[in-house]
């Protein structure tokens, strides 16, 4: 029994780390029902809001007042990011905190797969470590006016918990069939939560020696729970200009509704594209996804506009 559920295990964690793309390390729990509410403070459960609002659809420019950010890439150039922080308010307060600490300076992206993203902000350079700005992880802000477009900027996350990696969506190729994902991930998300249901229902509650296992697939419900809300709820506030942006700019929608999106890129498009088309090498786990030359981030400044 116990080499099975070990093999179920590993089969799960596969399809979570290709579903997700975005680990921030450990895969350390969190959980808690949904919540609704569009409150400031460190989210410790889901934090889901419904709209129609453009968010970062169509062509974001800064405007006098938007906060912004200027992520300085050693050898590469600025990235200059309109930041969300009505739509994202924690998740803005996180990065943007983090970054006038210094937190950033001296860090990498370590991890960029082409026609997907670039993630970077990892404390030990190997997508694992560090803690948000007021310590320990927060749970994912999913706004529906803020979606996975080429240039989005998003926190990086395991199994729905996030700390301080983030990551910018590479991918510039038309988005066709949009419905069509939001609907086949809603229907991937379920299977999942039913599967979870299934490992659950294998193991003997009794036996102390399986209780990391039943934390682990109550904690892998938990995130597959919440991405069915949130993808179903991208699928229900999809706009015109929302399938237009898609096709005309690209993007990664299969991740829309389970990942935070607090900024959009409205300038350096070209440092990503070059970032994302560096020389890769093995990142020790057979993904051709590590940098074979560090890519370093001198800096991350905030501004007003």
């Amino acid at each position: 029994m116990k080499n099975f559920i070990r093999n179920i295990c590993a089969v799960s964690v596969c399809a979570v780390m290709l579903l997700s793309g975005c680990s921030n390390g450990d895969g350390s729990a969190g959980g808690g029902a949904q919540n609704t509410d569009t409150g400031t403070g460190k989210p410790t459960a889901m934090r889901l809001v419904k709209s129609t609002e453009d968010g970062n659809t169509g062509n974001v420019t800064l405007q006098p007042g938007d906060t912004y950010a200027v992520i300085s890439v050693k050898d590469y150039g600025d990235i200059t990011v309109k930041l969300y922080p009505d739509e994202a308010p924690y998740a803005v307060y996180n990065f943007t905190e983090l970054a006038k600490a210094g937190t950033y300076n001296g860090r990498t992206f370590h991890r960029i797969i082409e026609e997907f993203m670039a993630q970077g902000g990892s404390a030990d350079g190997k997508s694992s470590g560090g803690d948000s700005f007021d310590g320990g992880s927060f749970r994912c802000e999913i706004n529906t006016s803020l979606r996975h477009y080429y240039g989005a900027l998003c926190m990086a996350s395991a199994g729905g918990d996030q700390s301080d990696q983030f990551y910018i969506v590479n991918n510039k190729n038309p988005v066709d069939g949009l419905a069509d994902y939001y609907k086949d991930y809603a229907d991937g998300t379920e299977q999942q939560i039913e599967l979870q249901d299934m490992y659950l229902g294998m193991i003997d509650k009794n036996d102390e020696s399986m209780k990391r296992y039943i934390d682990y697939y109550t904690t892998q419900k938990q995130f597959y729970t919440d991405y069915n809300l949130g993808v179903n709820a991208m699928l229900e506030t999809v706009t015109d200009r929302v399938t237009s942006t898609y096709f005309q700019k690209g993007g990664v929608p299969f991740l829309d509704g389970g990942y935070t999106v607090f900024g959009q890129t409205v300038d350096g498009f070209d440092v990503i594209d070059a970032i994302s088309a560096c020389e890769k090498v093995d990142d020790g786990n057979g993904n051709i996804s590590k940098p074979a030359e560090d890519i370093i981030i001198d800096k991350v400044e905030i501004f007003t506009k």
